[in-house]
């Protein structure tokens, strides 16, 4: 059984949706309490919210692995812990002003890499969206962008060194298109868009709310 834990209000609707297309499959808050579900055997958290390299679901690194122990506490069946959100596989640069008028630059982790140590010592498979590739090496931006009119999803990565070099023109190039304008189903854009751009400079990936977890990779 599944236990999906929605991060805002936001995702409660998206995550419902994903609950419908699987069976079996229940739904709360992130921030809740764990509860008490031995009876019907959990062995997959899946979590979907809004992240970057500090906070996922509004929890940071050291938080999250405190509730997924609190769900095992109660849940010693779960085995495997999924994270659905953007750039949860990318780390940023981050920056601080000094007092002599210059600028501190320091390299922050991604998500994925600060809580999967704590996880695995869990005993856990940690799963996530895939970073993307490129000529360069790995990707470092990515969205993951959601269609609640026909329960759809896009996943966009790209290189560059801000998100507006080619992650977001992807994303356009799918939104702007006209099928995409008339049917809001990302699944029918994305295809005609991933086979008209065959030099993008990002990755494509779409599909229906029930093939999302699908679409995850287990992290090494």
């Amino acid at each position: 059984m599944i236990q999906i834990l929605f991060g805002d209000e936001g995702h409660k609707a998206r995550c419902m949706a994903l609950a419908a297309a699987t069976p079996g499959a229940h739904v709360s808050s992130a921030g809740g309490p764990a509860i008490d579900k031995h009876m019907l055997r959990i062995d997959t958290l899946t979590f979907w919210g809004h992240g970057d390299a500090a906070k996922f679901c509004g929890l940071s690194s050291e938080a999250f692995a405190g509730k997924v122990k609190d769900w095992m506490k109660w849940n010693p069946t779960i085995k495997t812990v999924e994270i659905i959100t953007c750039n949860s596989r990318h780390g940023t640069l981050e920056s601080k002003p000094l007092g002599n008028g210059q600028v501190e630059s320091s390299w922050v982790k991604s998500y994925t890499d600060q809580v999967k140590p704590k996880l695995k010592k869990l005993g856990l498979v940690v799963k996530a969206l895939p970073m993307g590739l490129g000529s360069s090496g790995a990707h470092r931006w990515s969205i993951l962008k959601f269609s609640p009119t026909t329960n759809t999803w896009l996943y966009v990565t790209a290189d560059g060194a801000r998100d507006t070099d080619s992650m977001w023109p992807g994303v356009h190039a799918v939104e702007q298109d006209p099928l995409f304008q008339t049917t809001k189903n990302f699944v029918v854009a994305g295809q005609v868009v991933k086979a008209r751009e065959v030099l993008r400079k990002y990755t494509l990936d779409f599909g229906t709310v029930g093939q999302l977890r699908n679409a995850l990779i287990t992290l090494a």
